[in-house]
């Protein structure tokens, strides 16, 4: 096997207290023993990594209920989609839904938000274990009662009703009930056709702060005591700063701290503008380009004849292509910016030797990874906490920005620091939208219908996000420099030839 080592940026650039009791198995679901008799490659989404259901809902003694999901909202509307779920299967109103977002202390590890995954994974998930809950919820009141399950049902308001009209709140059930077990894979649905919830017109729990000038981002987040930050980079990719007067910049009014750790240097301020100042003023002292390799004269060339990996999909039928009407056809895509609408931001807060991290990553967990690695701590010791940020198509510089911030924030003890990037550092080095060449053949036979054809791409891995120090713009820039996670190229032939394959699943 064989990959390449130019990445995209070079290429361009050059809560609850659970109270636990035993309970007889008659009136639990999950009976005896819980979570050693779920076979967790039954269950769906992500319960298979994390199948405990107090991971997923937790429901308190004044029936507060709070749901969690490891997957972040990105102006796609899934707290929205997710509370309507939880709700409907509890059978609550949405409103009594507390939904958390990804955090790395609290909610389960999910990965990365990408690729239309939220409602398949998070989504079934939390389907299953409020049906679990609910069952629980039930089964409680029924061994309370002395009835069967099956003859308690759900108000629609957070409680259970007898049929002689007794009822039971969610509250008081769950006072009494452990949600630390295993889901069962085959929990019951809810049934009823009264306050449905899934398929309903649900109003964007997420717009109305986002309308109204609100707290809705991370860059509207304000902590007490809280710092400014900019970070001091070049124009591009690989730019290193020449030189500059640090002594100068750190005696300039409002400035707390200039940071440096190698070649990443960052400037903390009591105020934004500061801090801006003492940036431009770092900047007029120029940039060394030595390390910013400039694009081949075709980059799209060059990623056609870089080294490839080649991964057959279907190879049906001779080599050789089949007698007929020969079609070709060459498209290409550059390497694209993603567009993020507003520069990347991240709050950070050091203390008690803790590192905590607000950011817009659409991976928590990952990055507290990176960050634990650069910051040479434990990954315990680093939270990550998912805010919304400004939209954008692709992978821009949140993870980034995350380690700017709490490289800064390491240096200023007990303080959080916000720090954001200026627009030009957004533009000039977020990851980008990898490029492309696509390469198809086929032939058509006689009777019109396809004898064989091929289909090739060169590529750029489509997910370049950091898990190591090695991703991150900082780890670069620190002495020493952490090795580079390059995403390598990727060609892959997909090659189909006989006369009866009209299509071919890929």
């Amino acid at each position: 096997m064989n990959t390449a080592s130019m990445s995209r940026r070079r290429l361009l650039s050059a809560g609850g207290l659970v109270v636990a009791f035993s309970i007889s198995s008659r009136v639990w679901p999950q009976g005896a023993g819980g979570a050693s008799k779920t076979k967790a490659a039954e269950l769906p989404g992500s319960l298979k990594t994390t199948p405990l259901l107090d991971s997923w809902i937790r429901v308190d003694g004044e029936g507060k209920i709070v749901v969690f999901t490891g997957k972040a909202e990105l102006g796609q509307g899934i707290k929205t989609a997710l509370v309507q779920v939880a709700a409907d299967e509890l059978d609550v109103p949405a409103a009594r839904i507390t939904l958390i977002t990804a955090d790395t202390a609290r909610t389960p590890n999910e990965g990365v938000t990408a690729g239309s995954h939220s409602m398949q994974d998070s989504g079934t998930a939390i389907l299953n274990a409020a049906a679990n809950v609910r069952g629980l919820l039930t089964s409680a009141a029924a061994g309370r009662w002395n009835l069967a399950a099956s003859k308690i049902t759900t108000t629609g308001e957070g409680a259970v009703r007898a049929p002689d009209g007794r009822t039971l709140s969610y509250g008081d059930l769950a006072a009494s009930l452990d949600l630390h077990v295993a889901a069962t894979p085959d929990a019951p649905r809810h049934t009823s056709t009264t306050n449905r919830l899934i398929g309903a017109d649900l109003p964007r729990v997420d717009i109305p702060a986002k309308l109204t000038g609100g707290s809705a981002y991370v860059h509207d987040l304000r902590l007490p005591g809280m710092l400014h930050a900019r970070v001091v980079r070049g124009p591009s990719f690989g730019t290193r700063l020449r030189g500059g007067d640090i002594e100068a910049v750190s005696a300039m009014p409002g400035i707390v701290k200039v940071v440096r750790r190698g070649a990443f240097t960052a400037i903390v301020a009591e105020a934004e503008w500061p801090a801006i100042l003492a940036l431009r003023r770092l900047q007029a002292a120029g940039w060394d380009r030595a390390a910013a390799a400039l694009p081949p004269a075709d980059p799209l060339a060059a990623l056609r004849a870089s080294p490839t990996q080649d991964i057959i999909v279907a190879n049906v039928g001779g080599a050789a292509p089949a007698a007929g009407r020969r079609v070709e056809a060459r498209y290409t895509r550059p390497w694209l910016m993603n567009g993020a609408i507003g520069p990347s931001c991240a709050v950070a807060l050091f203390d008690g030797g803790m590192m905590t991290v607000w950011t817009h990553s659409q991976g928590v967990f990952p990055l507290r990874r990176a960050l634990a690695e650069l910051l040479g701590m434990a990954p315990e010791k680093v939270r990550c906490i998912q805010s919304e940020g400004s939209g954008c198509y692709g992978h821009n510089g949140a993870d980034d920005v995350a380690a700017d911030a709490a490289l800064a924030a390491l240096a200023v003890p007990g303080r959080p620091v916000r720090l954001q990037w200026m627009r030009e550092q957004e533009h000039g080095w977020e990851p980008l939208g990898p490029g492309m060449v696509v390469e198809a053949s086929a032939t058509l036979g006689a009777d019109g219908r396809i004898a064989d054809w091929r289909y090739d791409v060169w590529s750029n891995a489509h997910n370049g996000r950091p898990v190591t120090a090695g991703g991150l713009l900082a780890g670069a820039e620190v002495e020493p420099p952490f090795p580079p996670r390059l995403p390598g190229q990727s060609r892959c032939r997909r090659a189909a030839a006989t006369a009866t394959a009209s299509r071919s699943t890929i």
